[in-house]
């Protein structure tokens, strides 16, 4: 029986190029995509080039954690197993935004919705017997803070911080995932993609676009940018059964460097977003 893997944001940039890479891998595929013109438009331009994919998709938009919950319920009634999670889809606001609950929106779509569509789909990742989640961060969590994370309709919040306070979630989302998996098998990873030239930043206006735009040739290619998820995803067991947890940058260990990254912070986080996912729906 061939491996799934459901991917998020696999529309565009490094995810379509995750999704074309597990394709190639011998992957089946779940896009989770936010419309169904962009779910089609992938899947044929993935089975162009990989014909005996089969390919499914589900439309939910991660700001929006209730529609995250229905596609999960969605897969549940197709699937009995998943073997990968690769939570790759994630942007950086160019203004504050907030849902109706009083979240950042940046950061309900870079995590709160990646948390209660991973948490909700855990039991089939353990059926497949060797489940692997991927959490696609950045470099950029080293500037994130616990303490801003949960703050309802923070006047003083930025974009740069949102998105660092988001990546920072993913990092301690897959150690307290790791942790709760002890003895089961599942693995959690989180990673740092490289700076990529792809949409990412397509939504800025002002400096933000002159920076970026500034920054483009130095940037490397959507493929490149998927190396470390498709490692993590299609190494074999061994090479990182006694990993989990861990934050991988260009397919090696790297060591994570924020004085947030303890502990207490990691059950916290799992609590709080236990907590806003149950608010929320």
């Amino acid at each position: 029986m061939k491996k799934v893997a459901l991917i998020t944001g696999a529309n565009s940039g490094v995810g379509l190029a995750t999704a074309k890479g597990l394709a190639k891998a011998g992957f089946d595929l779940i896009l989770l995509v936010r419309s169904k013109q962009k779910a089609e438009a992938s899947q044929n331009e993935i089975l162009q080039e990989f014909p005996d994919t089969k390919i499914d998709y589900e439309i939910a938009d991660l700001e929006d954690v209730k529609s995250v919950i229905k596609a999960t319920e969605n897969i549940k009634k197709r699937y009995t197993k998943i073997d990968r999670i690769i939570n790759n889809a994630g942007y950086s606001p160019d203004s504050i935004e907030f849902t109706n609950e009083g979240y950042e929106k940046s950061f309900v779509a870079n995590h709160l919705g990646h948390f209660a569509l991973t948490t909700n789909l855990l039991d089939l990742l353990e059926a497949s017997g060797e489940g692997r989640v991927i959490n696609v961060s950045s470099g950029g969590y080293a500037f994130g803070k616990v303490s801003r994370m949960f703050v309802k309709n923070n006047p003083d919040l930025g974009g740069f911080g949102a998105y660092c306070d988001g990546k920072l979630a993913n990092v301690l989302f897959t150690k307290g995932l790791a942790k709760r998996m002890i003895g089961k098998p599942v693995l959690a990873f989180s990673l740092h993609p490289g700076v990529v030239n792809s949409n990412f930043g397509a939504n800025f206006t002002g400096f933000s676009k002159w920076f970026t735009a500034l920054g483009k040739p130095f940037m490397i290619t959507p493929e490149k940018g998927a190396m470390t998820s498709l490692f993590l995803a299609t190494t074999d067991l061994p090479n990182v059964q006694n990993l989990s947890g861990e934050y991988f940058d260009k397919s090696q260990v790297k060591a994570t460097k924020n004085k947030d990254i303890t502990d207490e912070n990691i059950e916290l986080i799992w609590q709080k977003s236990v907590e806003a996912v149950e608010g929320i729906v």
